[in-house]
């Protein structure tokens, strides 16, 4: 089965879980500054529950860096414990590798005053992490982020902002230093989140 078939089944997948009525889907646009590039980036990510507990979620991932683009599209399970915290184990395909397969363990909290995300992905020479965590203040949230991305290896503050009461947008910006490489790290971007109960 070519990548392309693959791909349009987990799109297909993510489409039907969106047209549910209790689902819920993020667009998110950022950027990343580094070391004289400029590297734009796309991620939807799409989520339904079937019970209190349990959950399918599916997520796709766009680099639009000139000259290295590259996407993965994963789909997979997500156990919800307790309100508010829930674990993802989400696997799929990528384009650009000769490794076609990915998987990616994801661990997701959101309370009222704090809330925290860590995702891992493997497959392939492109291993990512992402790791934050924020302390709510009114519409701001004020926190940290560690990645990982490519042989990048950085940390520092991120702080977002989010507006519109109805239909919050959330705009951001983390400030981070590659301890490996010595070199500073700028991202930036929005992002929304549809379908949340209120």
């Amino acid at each position: 089965m070519k990548f392309k078939t693959l791909f349009l089944i987990l799109v297909v997948t993510s489409l039907s879980i969106t047209s549910k009525s209790q689902a819920i889907f993020k667009l998110n646009q950022y950027n990343i500054v580094y070391d004289g590039r400029f590297m734009p980036i796309f991620t939807h990510y799409s989520g339904q529950s079937f019970s209190k507990n349990w959950g399918i979620s599916a997520y796709f991932y766009v680099n639009a860096t000139q000259g290295s683009s590259w996407g993965e599209g994963l789909v997979g399970p997500t156990y919800t414990p307790v309100k508010g915290l829930s674990f993802s184990f989400l696997a799929g395909f990528q384009t650009n590798e000769e490794q076609i397969f990915r998987i990616s363990p994801i661990i997701n909290y959101s309370g009222k005053k704090a809330s925290g995300f860590a995702a891992f992905e493997y497959g392939g020479e492109r291993h990512r992490w992402d790791i934050m965590a924020f302390y709510h203040v009114n519409k701001f949230k004020f926190g940290a982020e560690m990645i990982r991305f490519y042989q990048m290896y950085a940390a520092g503050p991120r702080v977002e902002y989010s507006f519109f009461k109805k239909q919050p947008f959330t705009v951001f910006y983390s400030g981070m230093w590659d301890w490996v490489n010595g070199k500073p790290v700028s991202m930036f971007g929005i992002y929304s989140t549809f379908g949340l109960k209120k």
